[in-house]
């Protein structure tokens, strides 16, 4: 069964932050198609660097990394992409300073495996 799946993460850095911020972990037996991934930083600097990823446990999958006047206060993804069981999406800010808050929306459908690949390309 398909599920919509909408969350925000949400963390002030400190400095211990390793200023990510991770998704849940995709279930086991599932697949997460993201249809609207989106990093936030209100208080961010013109010239901070942001990146949107996945991590896989192996490495890192850069989905999109932006810096300057515009991406401001945050930057999506450009394209829809699959978060595959196990995997998280994440939001990294390499830039931020303490008390800082850096946040990560994603949007998309939960899919169990069999569902997903009755998916056509």
């Amino acid at each position: 069964m398909k599920q919509i799946y909408c969350e925000k993460w949400s963390e002030t850095v400190d400095a211990s932050h390793s200023k990510y911020v991770f998704s849940d972990r995709v279930k086991p037996g599932h697949v997460l198609h993201v249809h609207n991934c989106y990093a936030h930083a209100p208080e961010r600097a013109i010239n901070d660097i942001t990146w949107l990823g996945v991590r896989n446990g192996g490495q890192d999958i850069l989905v999109r990394a932006r810096g300057g006047a515009i991406a401001k206060e945050g930057m999506s993804a450009l394209n829809d992409f699959y978060v595959g069981e196990g995997d998280q999406a994440f939001a990294y800010f390499p830039d931020a300073d303490n008390t800082n808050t850096v946040e990560l929306h994603v949007i998309g459908v939960l899919y169990t495996l069999d569902e997903w690949r009755k998916i056509p390309e």
